[in-house]
């Protein structure tokens, strides 16, 4: 028969023991959510990436949607969406572009980016890839993530004039 210092030392083990596996369990189930919290954080910044591009590509082809605003050029070794508008007689082009994992945007007055390079004009989204195909008057456009994600999106262009060839 237990004496009463060995009963203790009995419950003491089987106390320790409970709380052991209990803070184990407790460990594994944070690791377990904070994997789950990075997978989703994650699929969430590659759906913000992919959205916004398409979305900010769209936009201002719409914004630029009159005669001749809109067509796809090639620019030294990269092909750009020029988005161009005369204003007092000057004529400007923004340009839209990937180089170097981005989505880039540069505006000048028409001309000066004739040989337009990677670094050129100003990161808006980090990107895989993106890419601009003219169907008609339509533009589509297609973008993937650094994760592998993907989304197209089908922009017409509606002024007289349509999309420049």
């Amino acid at each position: 028969m237990l004496t009463n210092g060995k009963k203790h030392s009995a419950e003491t083990f089987l106390t320790l023991g409970v709380f052991g596996i209990f803070a184990i369990l407790a460990v594994l189930l944070t690791l377990m959510g904070a994997r789950a919290y990075r997978g989703i954080a994650g699929r969430m910044d590659e759906n913000n990436a992919l959205r916004s591009s398409l979305s900010y590509v769209a936009n201002k082809v719409r914004a630029g949607d009159h005669a001749g605003g809109v067509s796809l050029e090639t620019r030294g070794d990269l092909e750009a969406l020029c988005l161009s508008e005369t204003v007092e007689g000057e004529t400007y082009e923004t340009l839209l572009f990937v180089a170097d994992g981005w989505l880039r945007e540069y505006a000048a007055v028409a001309g000066a980016a004739e040989e337009l390079t990677p670094d050129s004009g100003e990161k808006i989204v980090e990107l895989a890839d993106f890419s601009m195909v003219q169907e008609g008057d339509t533009l589509r456009l297609a973008a993937e993530a650094k994760g592998g994600a993907s989304m197209e999106l089908t922009v017409a262009v509606r002024s007289e004039g349509g999309l420049v060839s």
